[in-house]
């Protein structure tokens, strides 16, 4: 009984803390503390977690290539890259597909407060065209979280991959096909407020500064794409976009120091740390006991759960630090299709949870009505979710 109490009660405070604001990682090192606690097993059980975790070469990689992530997106936004980009890349296309690209950029670069940073370089087109706040929001925040289903710079996907054991390649292998999906929902859907738009006016130097601020970015993601360690590759992007710059060395070692987030390290690492805390306990077992003899059949667990904890958790990475490792041991032998239903859950849950940070923001400097947003927010994403709860059991075989 302890030890299932144990799990649910572990649950119950990482929610519990973060309503409070408590720090992520605090959050699950106390739910860690529980579950070990509560397991019966001796206290050395902390050590030997804390041993397996951070002498694990998966955890150094992910923890890497999460700072290096937030460096990147700091550098390009300081050196001015990302601005000279955009601008590049007004006036080389048309108007319906640049107001998809500038949120789409922005995300790809995981940078806090992105979805606030993309939407002044939106504002002017869409002023043009016409666009009433609910689209302006709408827009920035559907195709700002693209990358979840294709980036290997997402700290998102690279998380679930590694704390289901899948390689990144095989793991966004299985989403490809959802981010073509969600790109047509967005356009299905924005074309019906985006009446009219023309081409970009193209100046002398518009694609030279557009191949220049992408360059860094295309680098990085085609060096991870081939298998170069995502650490390694997002080096390469952050020294090519320093070199185009001509930054010097003493400013450039300031821009890495400032640009790291170690808030969102330290949450990596604690993930992973109560990951192998279910693990080392055992005390997933009782909860699966538990759940198998009430009935409750595993397939509505996994659609349900990770969805309602997308809308509670506010967070991508939250919800799969809950979610993945909770659920994952019911799953017994899994293939990555039954584990991309969870993270799609997850995913889903967040982009249209009203704790969403990109809606919240994005919605307050448009001062668009939340109700007005979810009138084409939430249909898209309930047809998103059906899109990939049916085709990842399907290639499931389920």
């Amino acid at each position: 009984m302890f030890p299932l109490l144990g799990v649910l009660l572990s649950f119950l405070i990482i929610l519990g803390l973060r309503a409070r604001d408590v720090d992520f990682s605090v959050a699950l090192l106390a739910a860690s503390a529980v579950l070990g606690v509560t397991s019966g097993k001796p206290l050395g059980i902390f050590i030997d977690v804390a041993v397996r975790t951070f002498a694990d070469p998966a955890t150094l990689n992910l923890c890497a290539a999460v700072a290096l992530i937030t460096v990147l997106g700091y550098v390009l936004k300081e050196t001015g890259l990302m601005a000279e980009m955009i601008e590049g890349l007004k006036g080389l296309l048309p108007s319906r597909v640049l107001l998809s690209l500038i949120p789409a950029l922005f995300g790809l670069l995981s940078m806090p407060g992105g979805a606030l940073m993309s939407a002044p370089f939106n504002e002017p087109e869409a002023e043009r065209l016409g666009l009433r706040p609910e689209h302006k929001t709408y827009i920035n925040v559907w195709f700002r979280h693209l990358w979840y289903w294709a980036s290997p710079i997402s700290p998102v996907p690279i998380l679930a991959a590694g704390l289901a054991g899948f390689t990144l390649r095989e793991f966004l292998g299985a989403q490809l096909p959802l981010f073509a999906v969600t790109v047509a929902i967005g356009f299905i859907v924005s074309m019906g407020f985006i009446k009219r738009g023309g081409d970009g006016a193209a100046e002398t130097n518009s694609r030279g500064d557009a191949v220049r601020g992408l360059s860094p970015i295309v680098a990085t993601v085609a060096l991870a794409v081939v298998g170069v360690p995502i650490w390694a590759a997002l080096v390469v992007g952050i020294a090519m976009a320093f070199a185009l710059k001509r930054v010097p060395p003493g400013r450039a070692l300031g821009l890495v120091r400032r640009g790291v987030r170690w808030d969102v390290v330290a949450s990596v690492a604690a993930m992973l740390f109560f990951r192998y805390m279910i693990i080392a306990t055992g005390s997933v077992n009782s909860l699966l006991l538990a759940i198998t003899g009430a009935g409750v059949p595993l397939l509505a667990l996994l659609v349900a759960v990770p969805l309602l904890i997308g809308v509670l958790s506010g967070t991508p990475t939250m919800g799969i630090g809950i979610v993945f490792p909770l659920l994952l041991p019911l799953c017994g032998a899994f293939g990555v299709h039954l584990v991309s239903v969870i993270y799609a859950g997850v995913i889903a849950g967040y982009l249209g949870s009203p704790l969403h940070l990109c809606l919240v923001l994005t919605n307050s400097y448009y001062k668009s009505e939340l109700g007005k947003v979810y009138v084409y927010l939430l249909p898209s994403v309930a047809a998103l979710y059906l899109v990939a709860v049916i085709y990842h059991l399907a290639m499931n075989g389920l």
